[in-house]
């Protein structure tokens, strides 16, 4: 009701007065920001100053929460969906990404310590070198890690397993590593500094050392069916790629060329070429098939037709023949190893193998 006396009239005007003195106080709820937006020409400079901040403040929210779960969605690939993809698959057992990086990590160090002692007069072409194993390790480590579940699955049917005995002196050697220790070696303080190197816990090696372990028992295993005394050739040869080349060591040879000046110069076989050509003595099983078959039927001093292998062609000189020469230490070890990794091939022939490794895992992998 609009005032009537005098004195109202004073009042309502103080009354007025001092409304106006005080600071004008504007407030938007939450509810109503929507209808400031639509009405906002109808609102106080700070009314809409106040709806602007609850605008920037619900755009800044949205923007964090989108922002977080684009984040939560790669931080669950990255820790969650990467480490589960396999790497391959045997006879449907998956080899998962998180142990192709770990198996990568630990033999990366291996090799690199290999290479850190390696003789400087070794080759580095040739694919027993630290450094050519290093330069295909992301696809190697694949082969390893299938051969590994194959070979683990038929240990028991051999009767071959290993016990702790056995996995703690693997583990020892592996600490010690290639080179000479001192004698202020310790072996906790060496084994914590290759878990901080490989960034791998102690399990992890462990399991790795286990399955190493449990392969050299295999091959000890096979070996032991080997004949210890088996028929031998000492032997030379020449490895090139072509027949055409083939031939032209023939003919080479047959103008009287030294043959160990031929392997020197033309040999694709960096191992035997620095040699001369010279294989020391070799026994049956050693070499391909096709080698053995056409070295086996040569007489001492003999020299056969080019040989076709997946290595080249290959012209064999025999010098020597032997049916009851002991095997020296190094061609035993070396027949031992090849009896097992032609054992694994023939698992490999009759198992469901799958290599299912992309360039995407191994970035993952190499970025752990």
């Amino acid at each position: 009701m609009p005032p009537r006396t005098r004195a109202q009239r004073r009042r309502a005007q103080r009354d007025r007065r001092r409304a106006a003195r005080r600071p004008v106080q504007a407030h938007v709820r939450w509810r109503d920001v929507p209808n400031s937006v639509r009405d906002w020409r109808e609102l106080t400079r700070a009314q809409r100053a106040a709806a602007a901040a609850k605008i920037v403040a619900v755009a800044a929210i949205l923007i964090l929460s989108v922002v977080s779960a684009l984040i939560g969605v790669a931080l669950y690939g990255e820790l969650v969906i990467r480490p589960a993809e396999p790497v391959s698959s045997v006879n449907g057992e998956p080899i998962p990404s998180s142990r192709y990086a770990d198996f990568l990590a630990f033999r990366r160090f291996e090799l690199s310590r290999e290479l850190a002692n390696a003789p400087t007069s070794a080759d580095p072409r040739d694919p027993n070198h630290p450094q050519a194993q290093l330069s295909a390790l992301t696809i190697s480590a694949v082969t390893e890690l299938t051969n590994t579940i194959l070979m683990r699955s038929e240990a028991s049917a051999l009767g071959v397993s290993v016990d702790d005995a056995a996995i703690d002196a693997a583990l020892n050697e592996f600490v010690r590593g290639p080179g000479e220790v001192d004698d202020e070696f310790n072996f906790n303080d060496a084994f914590s500094e290759i878990r901080d190197q490989t960034r791998l816990d102690e399990d992890s090696i462990r399991s790795f050392i286990s399955d190493r372990a449990l392969a050299e028992a295999v091959a000890d295993h096979l070996a032991q069916r080997l004949d210890p005394a088996p028929p031998q050739v000492r032997a030379s040869q020449v490895v090139v790629a072509t027949e055409e080349e083939a031939e032209t060591v023939i003919a080479q040879l047959d103008a009287l060329q030294p043959f160990a000046l031929i392997a020197e110069q033309q040999s694709t076989d960096a191992a035997s070429a620095t040699q001369g050509g010279d294989l020391g003595w070799l026994p049956r099983g050693l070499m391909p098939d096709a080698w053995d078959e056409a070295a086996f039927a040569l007489r001492p001093g003999a020299r056969g037709k080019p040989v076709p292998t997946a290595q080249g062609w290959h012209v064999i000189q025999v010098h020597e023949v032997s049916s009851s020469r002991e095997l020296d230490p190094a061609t035993a070890e070396r027949r031992r190893q090849v009896t097992y990794d032609n054992w694994l091939q023939a698992l490999r022939t009759t198992a469901e193998v799958e290599f299912l490794l992309t360039p995407e895992i191994i970035d993952w992998a190499t970025r752990r």
